[in-house]
């Protein structure tokens, strides 16, 4: 469940995306404030929503990879990562619908990746969101697997994964 984004319009060109100057929306971490908000989001992005206590928990969880992007005022995207045992696992990432196109997921999954650890980051869309499939592929995820009857609606899922390095820069003294 992640990046559930509608079918591009038609004549719709990458080259032609209006993106948002980082001046018109700020990314910040979640605040206990922003849940109501970010649970209507989810509730019109996605068709399988998740619960906002399910949501209220991530957040808890995960304060550092929890991210909201805001612009005047009000929250137009979030994504979140949660910390699993051998990988770092992107949950969801989600825009607002007049946002979208506009550069926002992209920022949101650039500032996550400044927040993780050498680790691979995971995730899983749904087999026919061509969109986020692109968006991912584009990011450096690749595919890993396929995982049949996924969703409550019975789609496959696809699995994907990329590995995040950190260089490690080792200062001597001049």
């Amino acid at each position: 469940m992640l990046l559930w984004l509608s079918r591009p319009r038609r004549g719709w060109r990458p080259n032609n995306m209006e993106t948002l100057s980082r001046r018109e929306f700020q990314i910040r971490a979640v605040k206990s404030e922003d849940m109501s908000s970010i649970s209507d989001l989810e509730q019109a992005c996605f068709d399988d929503p998740f619960p906002s206590y399910f949501l209220s928990q991530l957040a808890e969880a995960n304060p550092d990879t929890f991210l909201v992007a805001v612009s005047n005022g009000q929250i137009i995207g979030y994504a979140v990562v949660d910390t699993w045992s051998d990988h770092q696992h992107l949950v969801s990432i989600a825009v607002h619908e007049q946002s979208r196109r506009k550069g926002i997921g992209q920022a949101l999954l650039d500032e996550l990746v400044q927040q993780i650890r050498n680790s691979p980051l995971r995730l899983e869309v749904r087999r026919r969101n061509k969109v986020a499939l692109d968006f991912y592929l584009k990011n450096g995820f690749r595919q890993t697997g396929v995982s049949h009857s996924y969703y409550a609606d019975g789609e496959d899922a696809i699995q994907m994964e990329k590995q995040i390095e950190k260089r490690v820069e080792i200062l001597t003294p001049a």
